[in-house]
């Protein structure tokens, strides 16, 4: 039945991404507004007494990015970044607040300063053409960047999901403040695909490691 749980997801998502390949927006937007719901789906199949205490917060961050993927449609034209970016600022905090609940080890230096070199390059390039949203923008980079770094804290998965969150949200806002430097057709693709699939490892990451987890291995090395 976990395993099943998964089927909505990758129904949904494949329905966005090919509404977007084929230039059909109906299908891509009211598909988008799915993806998160699909997750919690995901999220609430575990039974509740194995699911550790991260999962509440965990509910929270796909809610905020929800917001995030839904708010903007029904937002006027000039107010649509800004209520995607406040959807999904509170999801950051959340995710960050989540990732902080479950056992963590410490991400490899290397991934650390790499983090730290893409998000300090983002905001060189965005801050000075965000005008009065420079503070804004700085302040969700900052998050951005804390949610990549304890995603990694645990472990590959973490890291691919904080990779994929950071290259989404990079071309987001390279598209909102640069976009000649984005300026190409398969951009919303790409940005759709690593965000659902950085959502997903995150979900995965919460599922893997709830307290109490035991490995097969351990399993069968206790005396009988």
């Amino acid at each position: 039945m976990r395993l099943l749980s998964w089927i909505p997801v990758v129904i949904v998502t494949l329905a966005n991404l090919i509404g977007l390949a084929i230039d059909a927006p109906a299908v891509a937007d009211w598909s988008q507004v799915l993806l998160m719901p699909a997750l919690t789906v995901v999220l609430l199949a575990m039974p509740r007494e194995e699911r550790g205490p991260a999962w509440p917060w965990a509910l929270g961050a796909l809610a905020g990015s929800w917001v995030g993927d839904s708010l903007p449609k029904i937002m006027p034209e000039d107010a649509k970044f800004l209520a995607m970016v406040s959807g999904f600022a509170v999801a950051q905090v959340l995710w960050i607040v989540a990732f902080t609940r479950v056992p963590r080890g410490r991400p490899p230096v290397p991934w650390t300063l790499l983090l730290v070199v893409i998000a300090i390059a983002l905001l060189a390039v965005t801050v000075p053409h965000a005008g009065v949203l420079a503070p804004a923008v700085v302040v969700y980079g900052l998050l951005l960047l804390a949610v990549a770094y304890l995603a990694a804290s645990h472990g590959v998965v973490g890291a691919m999901g904080g990779a994929f969150f950071v290259l989404s949200d990079g071309l987001i806002a390279l598209g909102a403040f640069r976009p000649e430097m984005v300026d190409w057709p398969e951009r919303d693709l790409v940005v759709m695909a690593t965000y659902v699939a950085a959502q997903a490892l995150f979900v995965a990451v919460i599922l893997l490691t709830r307290p109490g987890r035991t490995s097969r291995a351990s399993r069968t090395e206790q005396p009988a």
